[in-house]
């Protein structure tokens, strides 16, 4: 009788995968890794099945508007997000003209994300436009 088991986890550092393969050593195994979903930049991972933020390899609590706003602007990394596409895209409703909602959420994500919140590498500002996600190896000074 051929016995197939699936295991779904998140490992980022694969120390479960491989203690498992250390494991069925003397078993006939076959390994089919599933294309991850994963995004990044930088040191910080987006898993969206478990709606998980990583950053340097240490979960990252994030509330739904910062997940949902994060996950828009990490999905097309250099596209510029303005407010009001920000906002839609994390409530779904208009954006109403005086709101800080999207300014205080890029604000408090940058605190839990960034390095340095006050100069910012992976959020920028694209002034009088919006935002976007830049990966690190194209920031300039």
């Amino acid at each position: 009788m051929e016995e197939i088991i699936i295991i779904r986890a998140i490992d980022p550092d694969k120390n479960v995968f491989k203690t498992i393969i250390d494991v069925l050593q003397d078993k006939s195994v076959q390994v089919v890794e599933a294309t991850s979903s994963m995004l990044s930049f930088g040191d910080i991972e987006i898993y969206p099945a478990s709606r998980c933020v990583r950053k340097a390899g240490k979960e990252v609590r994030l509330n739904y508007g910062e997940y949902s706003m994060l996950y828009c602007m990490a999905k097309s990394p250099d596209r510029v997000y303005t407010r009001e596409q920000l906002y839609y895209a994390t409530w779904g409703e208009d954006y109403e003209s005086g709101t800080n909602t999207v300014v205080n959420t890029i604000w408090r994500l940058r605190n839990k994300l960034e390095p340095d919140p006050r100069h910012p590498i992976y959020i920028k500002t694209v002034f009088r436009v919006g935002y976007k996600i830049v990966r690190p190896e194209k920031t300039q000074s």
